[in-house]
């Protein structure tokens, strides 16, 4: 056991090991380095102990200026690099064993309307008028939908088939460019969504008005850098007027908010909902009308198990939907009937 190596000194060899998607190397490179190192840094691994650090999670807690998100994402790649200390016998225990980090509160997601959804169908600039609808009507993520191309649209099964998103990154030079890969883990490659017949109409009418235009796509790998992926090319529907793919901040702050301002659609506390929320608006809407968890789980890419942790308080009117159902299926029988003269 190296009894002088410190924090620092093990979360930059923790982090050189990481095979993660850019954007969580990233956001653990950051924790380390603006958050742990200043308070952790210098301290010698083994010198660590359980009560130091229960005192800083009520630190965090305390602390104005860190949010409770923010702090709960410190304490997981703090909790990772001790969890690695360990198993790689740099520490005889780990410190942050039985302690509960920073409390969290659970966020209220927005849940539009029909009414509002089809009020910001119509209200969208005629470019990017289907995108809202593919996040209400399929569940699809931002990216997700930007990167819908047409040969992912099966109008003759009614199906569109999701592997792609929109990536802006340093590996893209923060150029927006289409990658073979979904949102989610690696281990899940492709979904399909049912297409409902009003959202075909308005894909059809779409690429009519604006036909869809060639762009790379970039054959991602599991593992792989991008740099180090084959390329392919693609059609993709959704352009700006310069003829770039969409990007997160253009479209949020030129397209998405102006749009939902002119609407005065916003939540309970004055905020903008965000196009996140048309996603769980998707979900919502499938688990209160009965549809099963596996299905929308393998629609919207998401583990049965992520879905019952957030949608849990939903999964519970299913006593009242389906109880009646359940009850019948457990009666006692009913006696057969006795004929006359048997």
């Amino acid at each position: 056991m190296q009894t002088n190596l410190t924090f620092k000194q093990w979360a930059d060899d923790w982090l050189s090991r990481r095979n993660v998607k850019e954007i969580s190397l990233q956001s653990y490179e950051i924790a380390v380095r603006v958050h742990l190192n200043p308070r952790w840094g210098r301290k010698r691994l083994h010198a660590i102990r359980k009560a130091e650090v229960e005192a800083w999670v009520l630190e965090m807690e305390a602390n104005p200026k860190i949010s409770n998100a923010t702090a709960e994402g410190h304490w997981k790649v703090f909790k990772m690099v001790l969890k690695d200390a360990l198993q790689n016998g740099k520490i005889a225990f780990n410190p942050t064993y039985e302690v509960d980090g920073p409390y969290v509160a659970k966020s209220d997601s927005y849940v539009f309307s029909t009414e509002e959804c089809w009020a910001l169908y119509d209200a969208f600039p005629e470019l990017y008028r289907p995108i809202p609808m593919l996040g209400f009507a399929c569940g699809l993520r931002q990216a997700e939908a930007f990167a819908v191309c047409d040969d992912v649209i099966d109008a003759e099964r009614g199906l569109l088939t999701v592997h792609r998103q929109v990536l802006r990154t340093t590996e893209t030079r923060y150029s927006p460019t289409v990658v073979d890969r979904l949102k989610t883990s690696p281990r899940l490659s492709t979904k399909d969504v049912p297409i409902p017949p009003h959202l075909q109409v308005v894909l059809d009418e779409h690429r009519e008005l604006h036909p869809p235009q060639l762009t790379e796509n970039v054959l991602w790998e599991h593992k792989k850098k991008i740099n180090d992926c084959k390329r392919g090319s693609v059609l993709a529907l959704f352009w700006t007027p310069r003829r770039n793919l969409l990007s997160r901040n253009y479209f949020n702050d030129d397209v998405w908010k102006p749009t939902l301002r002119k609407l005065g659609i916003k939540d309970a506390k004055g905020n903008l909902p965000t196009f996140h929320d048309l996603r769980h608006t998707f979900i919502s809407t499938c688990l209160q009308n009965g549809i099963p968890e596996h299905t929308v789980a393998a629609w919207v890419g998401d583990s049965v198990e992520e879905l019952r942790r957030t949608y849990s308080h939903l999964l519970k009117d299913h006593a009242h939907t389906h109880g009646a159902l359940a009850a019948s299926l457990t009666a006692r029988p009913k006696p057969p009937l006795i004929r006359a003269g048997a």
